[in-house]
């Protein structure tokens, strides 16, 4: 049997092939698409490099700040210590450029979470249920003004068709 992949499909397994988590028989048709398409090829080299890069696994020198030392940041980012506590988050942050790199990223991180915030705000300021019950109170509803309308254009229509009817008959 000779299966052969498109790109979209080999794009698809990419992760799984990664992983390791393709099946031998799809594995052998996947590297034979490989082989044959430089494209493909070029994709895969580029997320197992990403993947490489930004795998927290990957880099056994850099040490990872621990649960207190984030709780710490948080607190010190949102002004809960003490004028002593502050002094010491300061101190290890200037000297410790794991703690610094994760204040940054709490920052970065709190920024972009603000900015999202304040995007959304904005883009809901037109408040639909208070313009509803604004015409609501007016006396005259969306629904009900064209219903009415509707009405009266059917009753129209049946008084043209019977006096056409009318007409024709008498």
């Amino acid at each position: 049997m000779n299966i052969q992949f498109t790109c979209n499909q080999i794009e698809s397994l990419i992760g799984y092939f990664i992983e390791g988590k393709l099946a031998p028989s799809l594995l052998e048709f996947f590297n034979q698409h490989l082989k044959k398409c430089p494209k493909c090829r070029k994709k895969v080299e580029q997320v197992q490099k990403v993947i490489t890069k930004y795998a927290p696994d990957n880099n056994p020198n850099e040490s990872k700040p621990d649960k207190e030392l984030i709780g710490s940041l948080s607190a010190y980012m949102d002004n809960e210590l003490d004028t002593g506590e502050n002094v010491k988050i300061k101190k290890m942050t200037i000297l410790n450029p794991n703690a610094r790199q994760k204040l940054e990223s709490m920052y970065k991180f709190r920024k972009l979470m603000h900015n999202a915030y304040e995007k959304t705000k904005n883009d809901t300021k037109f408040d639909y249920s208070k313009s509803i019950v604004a015409t609501l109170n007016e006396g005259q509803s969306y629904t009900t003004t064209y219903f009415r309308n509707i009405i009266i254009l059917f009753v129209l229509l049946l008084i043209a068709v019977i006096t056409g009817f009318i007409y024709l008959y008498f």
